[in-house]
C-alpha cells in the first residue's frame, strides 16, 4: 500500500520480560496478531462479515496452534524465540469457552504465540514481520493462507473450522 509503517509505534523498552508477565505480552500480541490478519484480508474488498469471518477463521487458537507448529516444523524460530514460547505456555487463566472448546494445551500453546508476538513487537518488528510473512499474512493479497481447511467430518461440530493439524506434540 506504500506505507512503511502500518502498525502503532511500541513503546521504547529494552527488557520487556523484566517489565511484562507473559498474560501482558499475550495480550499485545492478540491485537497485533489480529491487526496483521484484518490487514491480510483486506484486499479484495469484501463485505463486512465476509471480513469477519475469515478473520476470525485465523484468530481462534486451533488456528495459532497449526501456525505455531508451521514455525515449529520448519525450524523458523531462534532460540531466544523458543525460549518466550516456553515461558508464554504457561499462562494461568480462568477458564474460557474457548479453553473448553479446543483443549488446554492447544490453548495454552496458542497463548505462546500471542506472547511470542507481543515480545517481539515490542523488541525487534522487522523480525515480527519476518515471522508473520512466513505464516502467510501479507498485505498484497488475501488469496493464500497457511491453514488449509478441510471438509467438516460427520462426527465434529459443523460450526466450528477445521484444520489440518499436526498431531504430534509441539515442543519448544
Amino acid at each position: 500500500m506504500g506505507y512503511e509503517t502500518w502498525s502503532p509505534s511500541p513503546p521504547k523498552l529494552e527488557k520487556p520480560r523484566s517489565v511484562f508477565n507473559p498474560a501482558s505480552l499475550a495480550f499485545i500480541g492478540d491485537s497485533i496478531y489480529e491487526l496483521y490478519a484484518r490487514r491480510h484480508f483486506l484486499f479484495p474488498p469484501l463485505s463486512i462479515e465476509d471480513y469477519n469471518d475469515r478473520v476470525r477463521a485465523v484468530v481462534r487458537c486451533e488456528a495459532q496452534y497449526a501456525l505455531l507448529n508451521k514455525l515449529v516444523d520448519d525450524d523458523f524460530l531462534t532460540k531466544e524465540e523458543r525460549d518466550i514460547l516456553r515461558w508464554g505456555k504457561n499462562l494461568g487463566s480462568a477458564r474460557t469457552r474457548t479453553r473448553r472448546r479446543a483443549g488446554n494445551a492447544v490453548y495454552n500453546k496458542a497463548s505462546s504465540l500471542e506472547t511470542l508476538i507481543g515480545y517481539l513487537y515490542l523488541t525487534n518488528g522487522k523480525r515480527l514481520e519476518k515471522i508473520m510473512e512466513k505464516l502467510g499474512f501479507s498485505s498484497d493479497s488475501s488469496t493464500e493462507i497457511v491453514i488449509e481447511e478441510t471438509n467438516p467430518k460427520p462426527s465434529e461440530s459443523s460450526n466450528l473450522p477445521n484444520f489440518i493439524l499436526n498431531e504430534q506434540v509441539v515442543s519448544f
